[in-house]
């Protein structure tokens, strides 16, 4: 699931690779604070915003399949392509363009641990320019819907001794110290749901050791014989847990798609502070 910037070297002038760069710009964070500019030579673009439903009551929500389909053909995607995905800051993004692409059904897609800054601090070169795909793929979505949770399916997995919700949001907002940054949006998490800001499974822009993600996960009270469903913001950095709960051997495993924007917007829903 994991490369270096040096297996990455080794593959990029291998017939049918891509690397897709993601520069979502965390939320609160000024474009003048992080670096917008720097790229991986032949990096395209992957725009999240792009890959979401514009017609959702609320961000980033998954595309359906074949809608997915035609803008992955639109990147040159095959459905034997070798894929890496990285992102500006390490490991923000990443991980959601790494889980939209395995949902639809990509099977050889990499995820460059520490982004391009690790990149750049191998030494490796840089441009300031994306390319574009020169032809169209072929590319054919096969949705694994098991992968997605929804707020029906977290309503019903509360209390459930063998289900554990992992919200990844800052402590400040799981336990409602502050406001939501998104209007309308209450304060608060999931009732009986545990925290694990997404930061706790990062060192230096890099995932931690297994040893010390399985740790993360058993304080929270996981174990591999629970489903575990993982919640955010907006069902970005969620995927940044559920990354990390597969490199610790978790299987059964999903994200709540919608997560606190939609979960906290909703009056009817529980919310514990």
């Amino acid at each position: 699931m994991l490369i270096d910037p040096l297996q990455l070297q080794a593959l990029q002038n291998q017939d049918n690779h891509l690397l897709l760069c993601c520069l979502l710009r965390p939320v609160g964070v000024s474009a003048e604070s992080i670096n917008e500019s720097d790229l991986i030579p032949s990096s395209q673009l992957f725009d999240i915003d792009d890959f979401s439903a514009t017609d959702a009551p609320f961000p980033h929500t998954l595309l359906s399949a074949s809608e997915f389909e035609i803008k992955a053909r639109a990147l040159g995607i095959n459905n034997d392509s070798s894929i890496v995905v990285c992102d500006n800051i390490g490991i923000y993004s990443a991980p959601r363009v790494w889980f939209n692409l395995t949902l639809m059904g990509c099977n050889n897609v990499l995820l460059l641990n520490g982004g391009i800054p690790a990149w750049k601090a191998s030494g490796y070169p840089i441009t300031h320019d994306s390319v574009t795909a020169s032809r169209e793929g072929d590319f054919s979505a096969r949705e694994q819907s098991n992968r997605v949770a929804t707020k029906e399916d977290v309503l019903a997995a509360i209390g459930k001794a063998d289900v554990r919700i992992i919200d990844v949001r800052g402590a400040a907002r799981f336990y409602g110290q502050v406001p939501e940054p998104r209007a309308g949006v209450r304060s608060g998490h999931i009732p009986g749901s545990a925290n694990i800001p997404y930061a706790n499974f990062i060192r230096d822009g890099r995932f931690k050791p297994r040893a010390e993600l399985e740790k993360l996960f058993q304080d929270a009270g996981c174990s591999v014989d629970k489903e575990l469903i993982f919640s955010c913001g907006s069902g970005v950095t969620a995927c940044i847990g559920y990354l990390a709960a597969l490199l610790c051997g978790y299987k059964n495993i999903r994200v709540y798609d919608g997560s606190w924007a939609e979960w906290g917007a909703i009056e009817s829903l529980p919310v514990e502070r």
